[in-house]
């Protein structure tokens, strides 16, 4: 995978396949700590312990439809976030759904960028219309915080009947996401 959001959206299409109608997702970039992180949370169906263990080996994949069983998402990403100075992490309880967790030291020279986040969130939300997203982007500058917060629930609530796939709700949905990158400055991350 070339940058970060690409890794974002295989994550989101895990939590998509798992059933989940709430996904939460926190991307906070802290300059002074020489952090970014990613926390992708959702209340699908969730794993045991061995299959939380095989979902980080490349080897193993969920997908029955694959004619290789390789599923290589998880372990690259767990990957590209180690080689960065960073950590991953990730919990599950079957019923309860998933939670993962990747830092990735902001100046490493190996660290990828976020790449097109907008793009991103942006294609899951309108592709998975059924699906709400929480997104919290944080952006800290020693001592100094900057945030913006996007619900599709609250916005399907002001809606009503009409749809996220409506075309002047793309446009605002694509606005607000823009606006909300560059006011956390996660365009330069």
């Amino acid at each position: 995978m070339q940058d970060i959001s690409l890794h974002l959206l295989d994550i989101i299409e895990n939590s998509v396949r798992a059933e989940a109608d709430l996904i939460k997702i926190r991307i906070i970039s802290d300059t002074q700590d020489n952090l970014l992180r990613l926390i992708i949370e959702d209340n699908g169906c969730g794993m045991d312990s061995r299959t939380l263990d095989e979902a980080q080996n490349p080897f193993f994949t969920s997908k029955s439809d694959r004619v290789k069983k390789v599923g290589l998402g998880i372990p690259l990403f767990k990957q590209n976030a180690e080689l960065s100075d960073g950590a991953f992490n990730m919990t599950s309880e079957p019923g309860f759904g998933t939670v993962l967790r990747a830092d990735f030291a902001l100046n490493h020279i190996d660290r990828m960028p976020l790449g097109n986040l907008k793009d991103t969130l942006l294609g899951s939300i309108v592709g998975h219309p059924e699906v709400d997203f929480d997104i919290n982007l944080i952006y800290k500058d020693h001592g100094v915080e900057q945030s913006f917060h996007f619900d599709t629930a609250a916005i399907k609530e002001e809606l009503g009947d009409i749809p996220l796939t409506y075309p002047d709700v793309i446009e605002y949905i694509d606005q607000s996401l823009n606006e909300g990158i560059q006011n956390t400055n996660m365009e330069d991350v």
